[in-house]
């Protein structure tokens, strides 16, 4: 009976861990988007560099969704 209640305890926590996870994930990704945009913006200049920021934007934006996606799913299992 403990046995179970052990198992089921260490599900919730690794669930939980995971969730917690994602979230500094997606944290990150909108703190390196918000960066890559104000470095772009303070620039000044439409060149290789801030071409350079966009292109990264991008790239976090994607990654950003994908986690959006992932908390999504865990939102109905919590």
């Amino acid at each position: 009976m403990y046995v179970r209640w052990g198992v089921k305890e260490a599900k919730k926590t690794n669930e939980l861990n995971r969730f917690k996870a994602l979230l500094d994930l997606k944290s990150t990704y909108l703190d390196e988007m918000n960066s890559q945009m104000k470095a772009a913006k303070d620039w000044g200049k439409d060149d290789g560099f801030a071409q350079a920021c966009r292109e990264k934007y991008a790239e976090v934006d994607i990654k950003h969704r994908e986690v959006c996606k992932e908390l999504d799913a865990y939102h109905s299992r919590l």
